[in-house]
């Protein structure tokens, strides 16, 4: 336990296995996807991965109970071919479903879709807004 770090990414280089063994709680778990990016194995519980389109056994291991919880670390920790394979598929889960690129796309086909935005003035720049209401 290190308590409060302002950087993550030294401890996920140096994990061979992340874990988020939440039990209550809300919010985003941005953790998971920090851990995911970096291409380390993630085990959690089913309410730790709420929210995130994850698939159980593809791109993260879930458990709820701690013996299970147990085995899916140890499994991690034992085969490195398995391992392997989770670390790679949560990594392009990761960056397909969550890099801010996409994001920023879906919430553009969002925004047209609903409530008719369309892309004007491109070359402006960044400060000035991208997308406006349609003048209709």
């Amino acid at each position: 336990m290190t308590g409060s770090v302002p950087d993550m990414r030294p401890y996920f280089e140096a994990a061979r296995v992340v874990i988020a063994p939440l039990m209550i709680g809300g919010g985003t778990r941005v953790k998971i996807l920090e851990a995911q990016a970096m291409e380390r194995p993630v085990v959690s519980t089913s309410l730790g991965a709420e929210g995130l389109d994850v698939r159980d056994g593809h791109s993260i291991l879930l458990a709820d109970a701690p013996d299970s919880f147990a085995m899916q670390v140890a499994r991690l920790l034992t085969d490195d071919e398995f391992a392997s394979k989770i670390a790679v598929n949560g990594r392009r889960h990761a960056v397909s479903e969550y890099d801010w690129n996409q994001i920023g796309e879906r919430l553009e086909g969002i925004l047209r879709q609903r409530i008719g935005l369309r892309a004007r003035d491109v070359a402006k720049p960044r400060g000035d807004a991208d997308l406006v209401a349609n003048d209709r």
